[in-house]
């Protein structure tokens, strides 16, 4: 009876320890995201449990190719990684964005609402997205357009070679492409129909709308992911303007040819490390970590998974 008993003791243990192994060895379901869980623990090493705690948001906030299209979907796993990750790892992943001067919270589309939008001599200018004008035009309009585009590719081409090699001043340079450009546009306008026109005005409205309402989106995401104030978000906000003015004049700087390539990448590099000091004096140690475990996180997404044209994770977009 003892022996019976030992051996049901033993079975139930063995079963106990089976199913607890099972539960600790969390796999990512979505294959690119198990690309991103790969790269982050080739980089770092993460502890078991680390990768676990990883896996699992991942698997949670990314189910159903939701990483693909929620805006949110970075910032939670970083708000949750922070309690998760070990100084060490912590150490590990902030030591070579600190040592780069990595820019935090620092998007294309960086900045206050009011600082984005077109430049003040492009506000009259009419811009085409050749991916819709294709899904409207039909077979023989198709070949048209394919043909103009060519046709001015060449000459805008034959422009950016005499610029090149010194036969044009870049003033000029710049004046004859802005001419073709325009040239071209209206070539590919009397192409179309005025049903057509209106569909393509109709498409941009919709995509302008979609895209401010990601940035919101975006935003939000990062508001509630480190529990920011109204007057933090204010400062950033603040921080963004100023770095945009400041990058914008050193962009000048160097059309104007007053600054080598050399002094551009190092003027860059300090006012990102400025930014990155007023950011980490207007936030907290734990929003601090998660806004450095975001950045780095966008980093190692745009490193594994995928298309970042379309597959990009929501941030500051503000």
């Amino acid at each position: 009876m003892k022996k019976l008993l030992l051996l049901i003791t033993l079975s139930l243990f063995a079963m106990i320890g089976c199913e607890n192994l099972s539960k600790d060895d969390i796999t990512v379901i979505d294959p690119e995201l198990q690309g991103l869980s790969d790269g982050l623990n080739d980089d770092i090493g993460l502890s078991k449990s680390s990768i676990n705690a990883f896996n699992d948001a991942l698997n949670r906030h990314g189910k159903k190719g939701k990483h693909r299209s929620d805006p949110a979907f970075l910032w939670k796993v970083s708000a949750e990684m922070q309690s998760k990750l070990s100084d060490e790892e912590k150490y590990k992943l902030f030591g070579w964005m600190d040592d780069n001067s990595t820019p935090y919270l620092f998007a294309a589309d960086m900045g206050p609402k009011s600082s984005r939008g077109p430049k003040d001599g492009d506000k009259d200018k009419k811009h085409l997205d050749i991916r819709m004008l294709f899904t409207i035009l039909d077979e023989a309009q198709e070949i048209s357009l394919k043909a103009i585009m060519d046709s001015y590719k060449t000459k805008m081409d034959e422009v950016m070679k005499k610029a090149k090699d010194g036969t044009l001043d870049r003033d000029s340079a710049k004046a004859e492409l802005e001419a073709l450009e325009v040239a071209m546009h209206t070539e590919i306008e009397a192409l179309l129909t005025d049903e057509q026109k209106q569909k393509l005005e109709d498409m941009h409205v919709e995509m302008k709308q979609k895209m401010e309402e990601m940035r919101q989106a975006g935003h939000d995401a990062m508001v509630n992911a480190l529990s920011m104030t109204s007057l933090q978000d204010d400062g950033l906000t603040s921080i963004n303007k100023e770095t945009n003015e400041a990058q914008k004049a050193l962009m000048e700087k160097a059309k104007a040819e007053e600054m080598s390539r050399d002094d551009m990448h190092e003027a860059l590099k300090a006012l990102f490390a400025e930014r990155n000091s007023k950011i980490d004096a207007l936030f907290d140690d734990t929003q601090m970590e998660i806004i450095k475990i975001y950045t780095a996180l966008v980093m190692q997404y745009s490193k594994h998974c995928g298309d970042r044209k379309k597959d990009k994770p929501g941030g500051d977009k503000r």
